[in-house]
């Protein structure tokens, strides 16, 4: 044994490859774990084990391998967040503006938060405005609910692990279980609605923009007056907003 090796411990080591690896993926099997890091099975089973009872990792909803705990969500630093990711994004935002005439913003999750990254201001005279750099939370968010649909359901107990949720507009979600059965529908129609739930006066429309993983996802929502925002007048700017992602 070299004198380096001397002081490695090998099971914190293991451990920590096993982090390195969900800080860029989904879920994680047994199976991934011993053929990846070349380990027994019953080695990469104790340290996921180990990873989930101090919350690093979760069972995921299907109970067919390991995803992402409430402490690493928590500490993992969304990639989406560097700057160039931010370049990227600018043009689709400027076409959005210029093809919807509405206000847009991206943003990612950050633990139960939603976080508004980047966006443009509609030039109606009539505008909810556009407050980038805003924290707020996240199940009361139409960009926010569509990210936590991305998550499983053992992720999202944990992060809200009470019934009652804070009520921010009029019809905000204000308990886990409303949540939980929106998360679903948002689930199977691949987009989010919030109407009056962020606040009094505003509906919003969320799709997502990029991500193959739980740190590179990034919502795109236009959010504009309920006066512009009936069901109908939101579904023609998710089918616009669609028509602009899957040609970006």
């Amino acid at each position: 044994m070299s004198a380096e090796n001397q002081y490695i411990i090998g099971s914190l080591d293991t451990g920590l490859q096993i982090l390195e690896l969900m800080l860029n993926r989904d879920t994680v099997t047994v199976t991934d774990i011993a053929t990846e890091l070349g380990v027994a099975r019953s080695t990469a089973h104790r340290a996921l084990t180990t990873l989930e009872r101090r919350h690093f990792v979760a069972l995921s909803s299907s109970g067919r391998g390991y995803a992402a705990g409430p402490r690493l969500v928590e500490i993992g630093s969304p990639r989406c967040l560097d700057p160039q990711s931010r370049i990227e994004a600018r043009p689709i935002l400027n076409r959005v503006l210029e093809e919807t005439e509405e206000s847009v913003h991206t943003s990612l999750l950050l633990g139960d938060q939603l976080l508004v990254v980047d966006g443009r201001r509609s030039k109606h005279r009539v505008d909810i405005g556009l407050r980038v750099g805003m924290v707020a939370p996240a199940h009361g968010m139409a960009g926010g609910k569509l990210l936590l649909s991305c998550l499983s359901d053992d992720q999202i107990f944990a992060l809200f692990p009470d019934e009652s949720l804070l009520r921010l507009g009029p019809k905000t979600l204000s308990t886990r279980t409303a949540l939980m059965d929106d998360i679903a529908e948002i689930r199977q129609n691949g987009y989010a609605v919030a109407v009056q739930e962020s606040e009094r006066g505003v509906s919003s429309i969320a799709l997502l923009l990029s991500g193959a993983s739980w740190r590179d996802r990034m919502a795109i929502v236009i959010s504009v007056p309920v006066e512009r925002g009936s069901w109908e007048e939101l579904m023609v700017l998710k089918d616009r907003l669609q028509g602009i992602i899957a040609d970006s």
